[in-house]
């Protein structure tokens, strides 16, 4: 044989080869998660002086429920207060301590996601659970892709939290 036929017969050879060739799924870039829209912020007072919210002026069942497929800004019910009070019930936070909700809450079925940010310290990712007046912290802290929250949680606040996958 040529030299040169078997250098263009190696050349194809290895053309060949390497066709099927594409980037590795290591090295593609991941799709980055749905950017949630800006929620406005206000400080929360460094006191406990929440007072805790009336029966009287609980809304009604049908008013505190959200669609669960998409988290959407709560409103006032529950408001930033309610959840930084749950967490300084629940020994996070002292009663001493000045912080802002930076995100949220957020709201999808009857779960609530927010950002707290606190001096000096990672910001707290927060999921409550619950009807307003009456929340219960599932999680806190800067892993909140718990169990409880990857099984439980409706879809809008798994994709709030980055908990979906």
């Amino acid at each position: 044989m040529r030299p040169s036929f078997c250098l263009v017969t190696a050349l194809l050879a290895v053309a060949v080869g390497m066709a099927g060739c594409g980037v590795p799924p290591e090295l593609s870039r991941p799709t980055p998660p749905p950017r949630l829209p800006p929620i406005p912020t206000s400080p929360i007072p460094a006191s406990p002086s929440v007072p805790p919210p009336s029966p009287t002026g609980s809304p009604s069942p049908s008013a505190d429920r959200f669609d669960e497929e998409t988290a959407v800004p709560c409103g006032r019910t529950p408001g930033a207060e309610e959840i930084v009070a749950v967490l300084r019930r629940a020994g996070m936070l002292s009663a001493d301590t000045s912080v802002t909700v930076t995100t949220g809450p957020l709201c999808a079925g009857d779960w609530q996601y927010a950002v707290v940010s606190v001096p000096e310290r990672d910001p707290l990712h927060v999921v409550t659970e619950g009807r307003p007046g009456a929340l219960t912290l599932v999680t806190a802290g800067t892993a909140i892709c718990v169990p409880q929250v990857r099984v439980n949680a409706p879809p809008g606040i798994r994709v709030a939290t980055g908990c979906v996958g």
